[in-house]
């Protein structure tokens, strides 16, 4: 049996929990509503630089401490930071809540950003950034946000700069830390065998002083889409192309989801079986639909050697017009099954259950059931699949990054024209 709960605190902390008699295992997950779009042009990079110093000693603890007592329990933890959040979580076994929660909120309220573990991190992450630099397939997504939208916070890398990386100081982050994070912008959860009352008196014992002030919210995305082309002497060309997308809030979000899947979701996808399968030009292909609470993009990527490039562009256009015409009833079933499994499957695990608590309250401000969800899949038809298509299509204002051996691909205004309705 599983129960889920939440409370919104007199404090503005949300906390959420998903007991379940039948795991031998807890997930404690803290999100904070804050990314790499809170953050401006001058300070690109902090968010994450911040995830990163939490786990580097609290008044309390070393860093060395917080390791040694994680692995004592035999839990594992760790963090990320993503463009609208940065989440810190621990798994351990049931028995171990009470030490895993004591250490995650010990390293979120009480670290402090000591001076030399500071320029120790700062090594790390100029690394860090320059691993993703050297991975073309995870570079080319960066150059692809920052194409779509210029300019803009949702733009920019969440690693940041390495000029900015080099200079920050303690002072910068200890501000930002005051400035962004608050119990109004904090989701707590956990999913697992645990008792919730006791957990709830656990959480509202450690955030009963924590800061309760506003923060600043995100500026408005607006897509402009673009061509980026970048030349490095690579064995592969990275391909991307990408269009306008929704929100996670728009009632057609579900639609692009499953045409993302019929597209290029799986082995039975279009793209996957025509490029692939029929051709033997890429090893993978696929479509993805990213989406935030103002925006969105649809997208499909690959990598081929660059003499087929042109060959590539041109079967993705056909496959992406096709779609607005034909699309049959066995292909939607295949992808709604691939969604139904994705989300019961992951109710299996307890740290699926505690993040899908964490972004239902930060997305949504509510718990979103299963069965909500899978009654929004099924009522996706062939008629609204190709409704959306067609909108996703009717915008000129596509998005295309190439990495690689860019001489020869076809111009950006000739892509806009072949993809003409």
């Amino acid at each position: 049996m599983t129960s889920v709960n939440y409370s919104i605190k007199q404090n503005g902390l949300t906390v959420a929990t998903d007991t379940a008699s039948d795991f031998e295992s807890i997930t404690v997950s803290v999100l904070v509503k804050n990314g790499s779009r809170n953050e401006n042009q001058q300070n690109n990079g902090i968010s994450h630089f911040l995830e990163h110093m939490a786990f580097k000693g609290t008044s309390t603890r070393t860093a060395r401490d917080i390791a040694e007592e994680f692995d004592m329990i035999g839990g594992y933890f760790n963090a990320y930071t993503s463009r609208t959040s940065t989440v810190y979580y621990a798994k351990v076994l049931k028995d171990d809540l009470e030490k895993a929660t004591d250490i995650l909120t010990d390293i979120i309220l009480n670290s402090t950003f000591a001076k030399e573990e500071l320029e120790k991190e700062r090594e790390v992450i100029l690394q860090e950034l320059c691993m993703t630099r050297d991975t073309p397939d995870d570079i080319v997504f960066d150059y692809f946000q920052e194409t779509a939208f210029k300019d803009q916070p949702l733009g920019r890398s969440i690693l940041g700069t390495e000029e900015f990386i080099k200079k920050l100081s303690r002072e910068e982050l200890c501000d930002y830390f005051k400035n962004q994070y608050s119990t109004k912008n904090t989701i707590i959860s956990a999913a697992g065998n645990f008792d919730a009352d006791k957990f709830n008196d656990m959480v509202d014992d450690r955030f009963k002083n924590f800061q309760t002030k506003s923060v600043s919210k995100y500026e408005k995305a607006n897509y402009s889409g673009g061509e980026l082309r970048v030349s490095k002497d690579l064995e592969q060309n990275q391909f991307l192309m990408g269009f306008e997308g929704l929100s996670y809030l728009d009632e057609n979000f579900y639609d692009l989801q499953i045409l993302a899947i019929i597209l290029g979701g799986g082995m039975s996808s279009r793209l996957f079986q025509e490029i692939r399968e029929k051709r033997g030009l890429v090893y993978n292909i696929s479509a993805f639909s990213s989406s935030y609470s103002d925006c969105g993009i649809f997208g499909i990527h690959s990598a081929l050697d660059s003499k087929n490039i042109n060959l590539l562009i041109d079967l993705i256009i056909q496959e992406l017009l096709s779609v607005t015409e034909k699309i049959d009833d066995m292909e939607i079933e295949r992808a709604k099954a691939q969604v139904r499994s994705n989300l019961l499957m992951s109710m299996e695990s307890t740290t699926s259950r505690a993040k899908k608590l964490c972004n239902n309250f930060a997305m949504f401000g509510r718990y979103i059931s299963n069965d909500e969800i899978l009654k929004k899949v099924n009522d996706v038809s062939v008629g609204s699949l190709k409704k959306i298509a067609r909108q996703i299509l009717s915008n000129n204002n596509i998005t295309i990054t190439t990495l690689g051996n860019v001489a020869n691909i076809c111009s950006y205004n000739k892509i806009i024209d072949k993809l003409k309705l």
